[in-house]
């Protein structure tokens, strides 16, 4: 499943590089977004090009390691003709079953014609389609270089069509500047939300309500909290607070200076917000302890950035803020590329 979304979110990118975008778009592009994908318990908005424009960005790309795995994402994407410093917003929705399958939206101006032709002269991907509700869904699998010693396939045919279904990916255009993209499901449920059939995760006022907290942060995130997810967290050998009184997080990441977070964990009632605080901020000064006592360079720098993290309650709220400035970033990225050396 992992895999599939890492090619779902590649294909997602790669379909939004070949966009242009203009000004007038700008005002309107988040919420278009998030019209045409449906309700779910984890939505998330980036901005692009806030990172793309960020020091933090220059920070990543001069550390060999990571440039190395940037370079190699927009070599492949270039043989579509596109480059990943064209992509501008991007929304997914998770359902609220879990952290499978996402729903991933981009708007832009496409060229659908120039990027369906590459894509059907690519020899790395395989490109078909399929009809619902009157949309033409593409869908798009990598094709496994041939290996005898490997290849299953080669003795029982049934596994070449389970090995694609889990590599597929899917994604439609609704016009010159909007596409969805996802596994088959995923499509065909932003479809059911374009045609009406199936609420949009507009209509969770719950959600977009958080979402509208900060509309220009580069990071936008809200989760949605289930039994399911908090009892799975209790049941770690972590001495953590009880979130059963947690039901939605959101929040924010931003990029300008370093990299800022600002969260918000909605609790029940207040005195269980104070409580949660209280447990958070004791496992907090226990990590700065014990990183502050490290000699692993890596792990002080760590521990530098936490004292930068504070957490108090408010009400039924527990707020949640921190900073890791770009000088501690340099200094974490300088100690890891020394210990890799």
């Amino acid at each position: 499943m992992r895999r599939a979304v890492v090619l779902a979110i590649l294909v997602a990118v790669t379909i939004s590089t070949s966009v242009k975008w203009g000004s007038a778009q700008s005002g309107t592009r988040a919420g278009d977004l998030l019209a045409v994908l449906p309700d779910g318990g984890v939505v998330a908005v980036i901005d692009f090009q806030k990172f793309a424009g960020s020091s933090l960005w220059a920070a990543v790309n001069a550390q060999e390691k990571l440039k190395s795995a940037i370079d190699k994402a927009q070599s492949e994407m270039a043989d579509l003709g596109v480059k990943l410093s064209d992509v501008h917003t991007v929304a997914f929705v998770f359902p609220t079953a879990g952290m499978n399958n996402p729903t991933i939206a981009i708007t832009g101006s496409f060229d659908q014609n120039d990027l369906l032709a590459r894509l059907r002269a690519s020899t790395k991907v395989k490109l078909t389609s399929e009809k619902y509700k009157d949309f033409d869904i593409y869908k798009v699998r990598s094709i496994a270089e041939a290996d005898p010693s490997k290849d299953a396939s080669r003795n029982n045919p049934a596994s070449t069509s389970v090995a694609g279904k889990k590599d597929e990916t899917a994604f439609v255009f609704y016009n010159v500047s909007t596409v969805v993209t996802g596994s088959v499901e995923a499509v065909r449920g932003s479809i059911d939300v374009k045609t009406g059939a199936k609420p949009s995760i507009t209509q969770n006022g719950k959600l977009t309500d958080a979402l509208a907290q900060n509309p220009a942060a580069a990071i936008r995130f809200v989760v949605a909290l289930t039994p399911a997810m908090t009892s799975g967290l209790q049941s770690s050998e972590l001495p953590i607070p009880d979130f059963s009184s947690i039901s939605l997080i959101f929040g924010t990441i931003d990029v300008a200076s370093g990299i800022d977070l600002n969260a918000t964990l909605r609790s029940d009632t207040a005195e269980h917000a104070k409580s949660v605080a209280e447990r958070l901020n004791g496992l907090l000064g226990m990590a700065r302890g014990f990183l502050g006592a490290m000699s692993d360079p890596k792990m002080t720098t760590i521990g530098e950035a936490l004292k930068a993290v504070n957490i108090v309650s408010a009400d039924a709220n527990v707020r949640i803020t921190g900073s890791l400035p770009m000088d501690l970033l340099n200094s974490l990225f300088s100690s890891s590329g020394k210990k890799g050396r």
